[in-house]
């Protein structure tokens, strides 16, 4: 079984947590079984108010380690960084456990020292705030993030992405596919790809590219995507080239480059560490690659 608590406090956003638990009951549903259990906790428990007035009952933090955590934040983060949350997310993380936060959740991971290497999600129009508030901390201007162990959304609709990227990485994609497909939600292109691939091009193309955006840090290959939608490789390659107007495979590598692209320029990790994490065993074969596609070495493309 795996383990979530999603952290609150008064105030928080009703609306967020609905995105987070109900992709999860409705993946239990999809599994025929509770592979997914979730319990939403506050410092000492007790009922908490969402910023709409609906009360919760809450239960109290404990010693135990799950396998991921949420920080559901209130439009006034202080509430939230308190004397019992921050040390609790501090020795959450020092169990490697994956954290995630939502909206101001990214204020209450700073405080913590939780964002030095990792980034959080960050609405357009707060990130220059936060980034005045903790200079040294990563916020990036992007609706959601899962960059394991750290996964985050700027608020609103977008906690659904991140609720159904971090079903793909416990379990696999075609489940948090299903899930999105249940809930009427058409999930939002990433990374390098338009935002939006048109609904005119071809149903398989669009779920091989979403596939592919959930494996960018894997080993995936593009005939076992083209097997988990039925397909044969040729007529995938086909689909690609006619709608794409590249192979998959030139795709999909443009997809992890514009990643490792995207951690170089909002992360403090090592060069080699953001190219294993982008699909890249070797050094040398990360560099050449980079080097083809932005005509730099990676060293040479950071922000800082």
């Amino acid at each position: 079984m795996i383990r979530i608590v999603v952290h609150i406090a008064d105030g928080f956003p009703i609306l967020s947590l609905t995105l987070i638990t109900e992709p999860l009951r409705v993946a239990n549903r999809e599994l025929g079984q509770e592979r997914f259990a979730w319990v939403v906790a506050s410092d000492t428990g007790g009922v908490c108010r969402s910023s709409s007035g609906i009360p919760l009952e809450t239960a109290a933090l404990d010693e135990t380690v799950p396998d991921a955590a949420i920080l559901l934040a209130s439009y006034k983060p202080e509430t939230s960084s308190t004397k019992a949350s921050l040390p609790w997310l501090r020795r959450l993380d020092r169990a490697d456990c994956l954290l995630g936060c939502v909206d101001t959740g990214a204020l209450v991971f700073a405080r913590a020292g939780l964002l030095a290497r990792r980034p959080a999600a960050t609405h357009p129009e707060a990130i220059a705030g936060f980034h005045r508030q903790f200079p040294n901390s990563l916020f990036v201007d992007r609706m959601h993030d899962f960059s394991p162990p750290r996964f985050s959304s700027a608020g609103g609709v977008a906690t659904l992405d991140m609720t159904l990227a971090l079903i793909g990485h416990l379990t696999n994609q075609r489940l948090a596919s299903r899930v999105a497909r249940i809930l009427t939600y058409d999930q939002p292109a990433a990374g390098w790809a338009p935002r939006d691939i048109p609904h005119s091009v071809p149903k398989e193309v669009r779920d091989a590219v979403a596939i592919m955006q959930s494996n960018l840090s894997g080993r995936v290959s593009v005939s076992e995507i083209a097997r988990m939608l039925d397909l044969p490789v040729w007529k995938l390659g086909r689909l690609f080239n006619r709608y794409l107007h590249r192979s998959p495979t030139t795709y999909f590598a443009r997809l992890r480059l514009a990643k490792a692209r995207d951690m170089l320029r909002n992360t403090a990790l090592p060069v080699a560490e953001i190219g294993t994490e982008c699909g890249y065993d070797n050094a040398d074969a990360f560099s050449r690659a980079y080097r083809a596609e932005y005509s730099k070495a990676p060293s040479l493309d950071r922000a800082f």
